[in-house]
C-alpha cells in the first residue's frame, strides 16, 4: 500500500480539520440559537397602557396648563422608571397622549371626541374647572374613566351626573379647607371672613358650600359674597365694596387668580386696609406681590407651593428638580396620574368600571402631595371620588415671600 506524500497528508488533515470546525459550528449554532431567541425576545418593545389628556395649551387658561403639561410629562416618565403599571402580570409603560382645549368650550368637545373616538383611550386625566361640563357628555355615555385637574362645582363636573368622574387634587372645597386652617394657624385673631370669588357660573354652588366649610372651622361669613368677572383688570371697585364690610377680620378669595388677589390687595391697602387676605389657590405668591406691589405685599397667604420648602415630599421635590423649578408649580393632574396608576394597578385591570369600583373602596394612597384620602361622598354626592392631602401654603410679610409650611386638610366631607 503506498504511503501519502506530505503534499497528501497535509491535504487530508486540511480537510479533516475543515469538516471539524463546520461540525462545531453547526453544533455551536444550534445551542447559540435559542439563547440569541431569549436576548431579542427580552428586547422587544414593553407594552402601552394609553392615557389621554385634556389642557389648555393655548387661550388664555394656558398660563396655568403649560406648567400642567410640563409636570405631568414628568410624572409619567418617573412612573415608567418605576416600573410602569402592572396588571394580569405584566409591566405596562404609561403613553399620554394629549389634546389642547384651545381654551374654549367647543375646544374642549373637540378634544374629548378625538381622545374617546379616534384615539379609543379610556382613562383620561383633565380638563379643569368650567371646563369639565364641556367634556363629560361625551366621556359618560362611553364609560371613560376622567380624573379631573380642578373643579368649582358646577353641574356635570363632579356630581351624580358623572359617575365615572373623578378629582385628583383638594380642588375647592379641600384647598378652601387648607387655606382657612392656613389662615387660623397664621391670624388666630381672625373670626369673620368676608368671600370674594370670579363669577364664573359656579357661584350658586359653590358659595354654600364654601360658607358650610367656613362654619365647620368655627368662623363666620361677614356680609356677601363680592363677586368679579374673570375678565376685570381693575380691583379697585371690588376692594372699595370689600373695604365697607368693617366686621371682616380677613378677606378670602376663593379661587382666586394671581391678577384678582394682587389687584385686590393693591386697592384695599390703597385704602389703608391692612387686614389679611387669602388666596384659596395655589396661585403664584411671587406673581401676587409684582401686581399688588411691595408696599401692599403683606399679610397674603396663598396655597402656592414652594420648591423644597421645609416638610415637601421628597417625591414633590424630585418633581420640581426634573420639571424646571422656574415656571408656575402647578401639579393638579401629575397627583392625579400617580393616583390613578397606583389606583389601576390596585384592580388588576384596564376595564373602567372596574377600576372605578376599586377606586371607591380605597381609603388612601401616597401621591405628589403625600398621603391623600379618599372621599368627598357629601360634597360632591359621589362616594370617595374626590381626593384630599395635606396642603402648602406661603406667604408675603412686607414684600417678601416665605414659607408658610404645610397644613392638614383632612377628609373631604
Amino acid at each position: 500500500m503506498r504511503s501519502m506524500g506530505n503534499k497528501e497528508c497535509t491535504g487530508a488533515w486540511s480537510r479533516r480539520t475543515l469538516t471539524l470546525i463546520v461540525c462545531a459550528s453547526l453544533v455551536l449554532a444550534a445551542v447559540l440559537l435559542p439563547v440569541r431567541g431569549m436576548a431579542q425576545q427580552k428586547a422587544s418593545p414593553a407594552k402601552t397602557l394609553r392615557i389621554g389628556y385634556v389642557l389648555e395649551l393655548s387661550g388664555w387658561y394656558s398660563i396655568m396648563d403649560a406648567s400642567e403639561d410640563r409636570y405631568l410629562k414628568v410624572a409619567a416618565q418617573m412612573i415608567n422608571e418605576k416600573g410602569g403599571v402592572a396588571v394580569q402580570g405584566q409591566n405596562y409603560k404609561i403613553e399620554l397622549v394629549g389634546e389642547d382645549g384651545k381654551s374654549t368650550l367647543d375646544g374642549n368637545t373637540a378634544a374629548a371626541n378625538k381622545l374617546v373616538f379616534d384615539d379609543k383611550v379610556k382613562f383620561v386625566l383633565g380638563p379643569a374647572a368650567f371646563y369639565n361640563p364641556a367634556t363629560t357628555p361625551v366621556f359618560e355615555p362611553n364609560k371613560v374613566f376622567h380624573v379631573a385637574s380642578f373643579v368649582v362645582m358646577m353641574p356635570g363636573e363632579l356630581d351624580a351626573s358623572t359617575p365615572y368622574g373623578f378629582i385628583g387634587y383638594n380642588s375647592s372645597i379641600g384647598v378652601l379647607i387648607g387655606a382657612l386652617k392656613a389662615m387660623k394657624k397664621e391670624f388666630p385673631s381672625a373670626k369673620k371672613v368676608v368671600m370674594v370669588a370670579p363669577d364664573d357660573g359656579a357661584l350658586p354652588h359653590l358659595m354654600p358650600k364654601a360658607k358650610k366649610t367656613a362654619d365647620g372651622l368655627g368662623l363666620t361669613q361677614a356680609g356677601n359674597v363680592i363677586a368679579f368677572p374673570n375678565e376685570m383688570e381693575d380691583f379697585n371697585p371690588i376692594a372699595a365694596k370689600i373695604n365697607a364690610v368693617k366686621d371682616a377680620d380677613a378677606i378670602v378669595v376663593v379661587n382666586g387668580s394671581p391678577p384678582a388677589t394682587g389687584g385686590i390687595a393693591k386697592g384695599l391697602r390703597s385704602l389703608g386696609n391692612k387686614k389679611p387676605i387669602i388666596c384659596s389657590a395655589a396661585s403664584g405668591i411671587e406673581d401676587i406681590a409684582a401686581i399688588s406691589g411691595k408696599a401692599a405685599a403683606n399679610n397674603i397667604i396663598s396655597m402656592a407651593i414652594a420648591p423644597h420648602a421645609k416638610g415637601n415630599p421628597p417625591l414633590m421635590d424630585e418633581l420640581f428638580d426634573r420639571a424646571g423649578k422656574k415656571m408656575p408649580v402647578l401639579v393638579f393632574t401629575a397627583n392625579g396620574l400617580w393616583v390613578l396608576a397606583q389606583v389601576i394597578q390596585a384592580a388588576n385591570s384596564f376595564d373602567p368600571a372596574v377600576v372605578k369600583a376599586k377606586w371607591e373602596t380605597m381609603d388612601k394612597l401616597d401621591g405628589v402631595y403625600g398621603a391623600c384620602t379618599f372621599g368627598g361622598d357629601e360634597t360632591y354626592g359621589l362616594k370617595h371620588h374626590a381626593l384630599s392631602h395635606p396642603q402648602p401654603y406661603t406667604k408675603l410679610v412686607n414684600g417678601k415671600v416665605v414659607e408658610g409650611g404645610w397644613v392638614d386638610v383632612g377628609r373631604i366631607p
